[in-house]
């Protein structure tokens, strides 16, 4: 080792814990290691001259500076680093001599990137280039706190990495040293000769030091003033672009967005700098947009990329190093979604293979992806990533991680894809009888609803659905039926016993089975009807094909109803319940609850027996309806209450559908008129047996109009059968309103040219209906092509319906009563072409109106 050419001047107080690691790193390295003990009251001054002779004493000023401007005082080399005992060196800083020997000889100053470890695991990290090697007596520091070296001649980047573990701290050093730093902070800030750039550089430290207080309302007071200092000096100083990156990163968290995004790019005013491109990925994951999600995470990883590869470029601190793999999982996300297999592949990679280095949360990375997984349609790219897919569960079960991983796995099952290694993830019954399914081929309908039938099974419909989807011998069954009878009622004991003389029947047990069918009528009168013609066939030949009475108790007990029986489940249980049995009952449960139209349909159209499921043609209708194919949804629509009358009156059951409904065709309508909306209309509101249930809306020329198209007779007597039995009618106008209007016409006599007004408002406002200039119409804008008003009128108020168009469940569709809607805008023209100006145009909820 060449003498003297490196000497290395440490200032310690109190860190036995740290030194050794410290001064072992370095003495290989070092020609003479200077240490200036400034108090110490533990072990440092021993475990300092094992390692070197050069060990001196000098009183706690309360100045940093002045302390290590008296360690600048014993090197004797030609270099001095400044080191301190929170931080090590590997072995690859040995290149330092080699370095040094080469540099000229107007090179006074050496920048080394410092590495800080921020978790006890030491996995989070930033970095920062500081200068730290310096001809010796050629440097001095300045400043109490965060002390800023002076120093002459040129200086040169290095990339010989120092490792800072100073940011690890318990709970007891984190409180000690944030009083004396900020205290020293708020000391130096005191100076009033301070010039503006070195008072933002000493708000940054003292807004990073708040940072790790309890206090949080501090850090964004001192956040503020930096930011409003900066403005000032209208450019931004190189410890300036950190924090603004920093403090957009808070404004970010707050939901700022406007000001995080202002911050974030007032900081690419060094380019270079990766930091401010995390904050607008961050800040566009945020805001959904995932375009610019990509952009700004694919320039990230280019900045950081040459960052680590020059961190002594950078003079401020980046943080960025541990958010890689946020990046490259929203690349990930980015290339599933845009179905780019070999670079969503190498990204999810990269993300898993960087996280455990950098501690960022893998699980919630994954979790994410596993979410957009779930959403993909096209098959084939399912099928195309399924390898990858098997590779993320396998990482998943190797780490432990608890990530729910189901929707993707059902996903593919229920296209028929397989997935290794998923009985690893079952937790829930269900989905244990989902692996079941898939090794074993059984179905486990019954064994999912009734975990023990004899126990769980409380009502009829649960006996009648049980005995309908059991699937194992029947004599299990006979047993389970006798000892479930003696929980019910003499009358619901029939109805047992009649079930169980159909299993009877069905085993050639022909006299057991008439027994019990007599047993059943002597209980439960009503089903004699059912059970007397089996009886009687039976008479005829005994033969066990002969249908027994199920299917017409059930029918009986079903025919209200969409499903006899109604699983207690979780949706995504329901979602996926043909996953668990091939019965067409789970079929038709998954269809109900998925959202997903094609997956909707397919599940229907695999459906064997329609007719066990009286809304089946009601729900490919809504598919049709959502798809916006309306020509095949009113198909459907007239074809499900064809089967089922009782779809024709979905909100009061009283009315069934008949297809005796009076219509007109009128002469504006055409055959190729666009349908705008199609539906049931008895969702919501009866057509009360004289407006058909199903209608579409049309648009003509000027217009909507519906389809069929009521009479004028239908429209008066449907609104006089809805008064007698309608108490509250959502579309009557309220006296409020009425008196606001008939106000505003300032008339004593009005002709009211079709509703009536209640009479007590007439009263208080001494108005006399008769024969007017000025005229009201509750009705005729909404039941007419167009305004037909008497000869003598002059001015006059209109109130009419006015849905939200782009709401396909807004109540004024399914309005019975109505056959026309117009636009606001339509109806001031047809007004205007009559000779009348419009004067006020009043909105309040469902109604609008024009006042002439």
């Amino acid at each position: 080792m060449n003498k003297c050419l490196l000497s290395v001047a440490m200032i310690v107080k109190d860190e036995e814990h740290n030194i050794r690691r410290a001064l072992e790193s370095i003495k290989d390295i070092a020609d003479e290691i200077i240490v200036v003990d400034t108090g110490s009251t533990d072990r440092t001054p021993d475990i300092v001259k094992e390692y070197t002779d050069k060990l001196y004493f000098h009183p706690w000023k309360g100045d940093f500076s002045e302390a290590r401007n008296n360690s600048l005082k014993y090197p004797t080399c030609e270099w001095v680093m400044v080191f301190d005992a929170d931080e090590e060196v590997k072995e690859d800083f040995k290149q330092i001599r080699k370095f040094l020997k080469t540099l000229p000889k107007d090179i006074n100053t050496v920048y080394l990137p410092t590495l800080s470890y921020l978790d006890w695991d030491l996995k989070k990290t930033e970095t920062a280039s500081t200068p730290r090697i310096f001809r010796n007596g050629t440097v001095k520091y300045q400043n109490i706190v965060h002390n800023q070296p002076i120093h002459k001649g040129k200086v040169i980047d290095a990339p010989f990495i120092i490792y800072h573990y100073g940011y690890i701290w318990t709970r007891e050093l984190r409180e000690k040293k944030y009083n004396r730093t900020r205290n020293l902070i708020l000391k130096h800030l005191e100076n009033k000769n301070i010039n503006p750039l070195e008072k933002i550089y000493y708000l940054v430290q003292l807004y990073k030091t708040e940072a790790i207080s309890k206090y949080k309302y501090r850090k964004y007071e001192v956040g503020l003033k930096t930011l409003n200092e900066i403005n000032k000096l209208k450019k931004v100083p190189g410890i300036g672009v950190e924090f603004l990156f920093l403090f957009g990163i808070d404004a970010l968290n707050k939901g700022l967005y406007n000001l995080s995004k202002e911050l974030f790019e007032k900081a690419l005013v060094s380019p270079e700098y990766p930091d401010p491109y995390f904050g607008l990925m961050a800040l566009y994951e945020k805001m959904d947009d995932l375009e610019n999600q990509f952009k700004y995470a694919k320039l990230f990883l280019e900045k950081i990329k040459y960052a680590e590869k020059k961190p002594e470029k950078f003079k401020w601190t980046i943080v960025g190093f541990k958010y890689k793999a946020t990046a490259h999982t929203i690349l990930a996300k980015y290339y599933l979604i845009k179905q780019d297999k070999e670079k969503f592949e190498y990204h999810i990679k990269k993300s898993c293979e960087i996280a455990p280095r950098t501690g960022e949360n893998i699980k919630r990375f994954l979790s994410n992806i596993f979410e957009e997984i779930s959403k993909i349609h096209n098959i084939k790219f399912l099928k195309d990533i399924h390898y990858i897919v098997d590779d993320l569960l396998k990482y998943i079960l190797r780490n432990n991680l608890k990530i729910n991983v189901w929707n993707t796995i059902y996903k593919y099952l229920d296209n028929g894809i397989h997935l290794s290694g998923i009985e690893h993830f079952a937790e829930t019954r269900f989905q244990k009888f989902v692996v079941k399914k898939l090794l074993d081929k059984k179905d486990y309908l019954v064994n999912f609803i009734f975990e023990n039938p004899e126990e769980d099974i409380h009502s009829i419909k649960e006996i009648l659905f049980f005995f309908k989807y059991y699937s194992e011998n029947k004599e299990k069954l006979l047993k389970i039926l006798a000892n479930i009878r003696k929980k019910f009622d003499e009358e619901n004991q029939g109805i047992i016993l009649s079930l169980i003389g159909d299993v009877y029947l069905k085993l050639g047990n022909f006299n057991a089975a008439i027994s019990y069918y007599k047993k059943a009528i002597e209980l439960n009168k009503t089903v004699s009807k059912f059970i007397k013609p089996v009886i009687d066939d039976l008479k005829t030949k005994l033969d066990k094909n002969i249908d027994g009475t199920f299917e017409e108790i059930m029918d009986y007990f079903g025919s209200l109803k969409e499903l006899i029986f109604e699983i207690n489940a979780q949706n995504e249980e329901l979602e996926y319940l043909n996953l668990i049995s091939d019965s067409d009952y789970a079929k038709y449960v998954a269809a109900l609850n998925t959202k997903d139209l094609e997956r909707k349909k397919r599940l229907l159209s695999n459906i064997k027996n329609i007719d066990d499921f009286p809304f089946y043609y009601y729900r490919l209708a809504k598919i049709f309806e959502e798809k916006e194919d309306f020509k095949k949804a009113f198909e459907y629509h007239i074809k499900s209450c064809e089967k089922n009358p009782k779809i024709g009156d979905l909100s009061l059951g009283k009315y069934e559908y008949d297809g005796f409904y009076l219509y007109t065709t009128p002469k504006f309508s055409k055959s190729s008129d666009e349908i705008i909306w199609c539906g049931n209309i008895s969702e919501k509101f009866s057509g009360f047996g004289i407006i058909n249930p199903i209608r579409v809306w049309k648009r003509s020329s000027n217009f909507l109009y519906t389809y069929p198209y009521p009479t004028n007779d239908s429209i008066k007597l449907v609104k006089e059968r809805r008064k007698k039995i309608i108490d509250k009618w959502p579309f009557d106008i309220d006296n409020d309103l009425l008196f606001e209007i008939l106000q505003k016409l300032k008339s004593n006599k009005i002709n009211f040219i079709d509703e009536k007004v209640p009479k007590n408002i007439l009263n208080e406002l001494s108005i006399i209906d008769e024969e007017s200039e000025a005229v009201l119409g509750m009705n005729i804008i909404n039941t007419n092509p167009k305004i037909i008003l008497p000869k003598n009128t002059k001015k006059g108020a209109l109130i009419y319906l006015m849905p939200d168009f782009n709401d396909k469940n807004n109540p004024i569709w399914y309005n019975p009563e109505i056959r026309i809607l117009k636009s606001t805008k339509q109806i001031a023209l047809e007004l205007e072409k009559m000779g009348f100006t419009i004067s006020e145009i009043i909105s309040k909820k469902y109604f609008r109106v024009i006042l002439f």
